[in-house]
């Protein structure tokens, strides 16, 4: 089986879970990351983000809702509940909650796997394109189109009743969220990486902006470094260990569309849209042997990247 549009991916052992935007879940062993396997594929309409949470699979499906997927055998996942909804991208899960972009927030309690319920749907600052969730506390990129585009973070304490904290406004859409104690990371698809401290989520403040003229999709922090999946220049790596002066250290790009990454020791597994699946090795930056391929030196950093797998779409003839 061959990928089509892959635009999300997780990683959970030596098992890669890929959403792609034509045939659904595929499930592959990652065991040997330069001889992938199919175990499965778990047929759903246009599905977009994925979480993984132990046994069970959750995922949005754009326009198809939301589906909860049993996993624990992953030559056989089962559907257990799909939830309708719309305009469902991305989410983020915590506790018995599914905090979902879908006009607003949509939040579910999803206590019982099998039986998704709303709690509440949060709309205040309009439309939500980005959500991350920590220690009830939602992150999240808020838009209204043509006037209005923002990070805010809301109070989700108390599930019925969210309280916003604070917004910053930014110039795009933000498109992915990831926070590690006092930093966001926000991908933003105008204007690059935008690194804040929201160690007082009423004022969150703006320490760096890195841009290199793509359009970043998402970001992975890994040990003081920012993996940063930007759709028109492919996968970046940036030493964030001085949050206010980002340092770009690596870079892969062979023509791709990088929507998602997610990073496993020293592997990097991409979403690559019509690229498909990207399976990457990065040396360097830990302790692994150091490979032949693309290098990229800065100071004294040296990240050695190559491909080690790609799974695409064959064109007909």
């Amino acid at each position: 089986s061959t990928l089509g549009r892959a635009f999300d991916v997780q990683v959970r052992d030596d098992v890669a879970f890929v959403a792609d935007l034509q045939t659904g879940l595929h499930i592959i062993n990652v065991s040997d990351p330069g001889s992938p396997t199919l175990l499965s594929l778990y047929e759903m309409d246009n599905p977009h983000k994925i979480y993984l949470d132990e046994d069970i699979a959750y995922v949005t499906g754009w326009e198809n809702g939301f589906e909860i997927i049993n996993i624990s055998d992953s030559e056989h996942p089962v559907q257990l509940s799909h939830f309708n909804g719309s305009v469902m991208n991305t989410f983020d899960i915590e506790g018995d909650c599914a905090f979902i972009d879908s006009f607003g927030l949509q939040i579910l309690n999803i206590s019982d796997p099998q039986n998704p319920s709303e709690i509440y749907h949060y709309y205040d600052s309009g439309n939500t394109s980005a959500v991350f969730v920590e220690e009830n506390t939602a992150y999240l990129g808020t838009y209204i189109y043509g006037e209005f585009y923002g990070f805010t973070i809301v109070d989700v304490t108390n599930k019925t009743n969210p309280q916003k904290l604070g917004q910053y406004n930014t110039t795009d859409i933000v498109a992915g969220i990831s926070v590690v104690g006092d930093l966001a990371l926000v991908a933003n698809w105008g204007v690059g990486l935008l690194i804040f401290n929201v160690s007082n989520p009423e004022n969150p403040v703006l320490l760096s902006n890195y841009f290199d003229g793509g359009a970043s999709e998402n970001a992975y922090f890994v040990d003081g470094y920012a993996f940063v999946a930007d759709y028109n220049n492919g996968i970046e790596i940036l030493n964030i260990k001085d949050p206010e002066n980002p340092v770009e250290v690596g870079q892969f790009y062979d023509g791709g569309g990088a929507y998602g990454i997610a990073v496993q020791n020293n592997i990097a597994f991409v979403a690559d849209d019509n690229q498909g699946l990207e399976i990457l090795e990065i040396t360097g930056l830990f302790p692994t042997k150091v490979s032949n391929g693309y290098g990229v030196f800065s100071a004294l950093i040296v990240i050695h990247i190559f491909i080690l797998f790609k799974l695409i779409k064959r064109k007909k003839r």
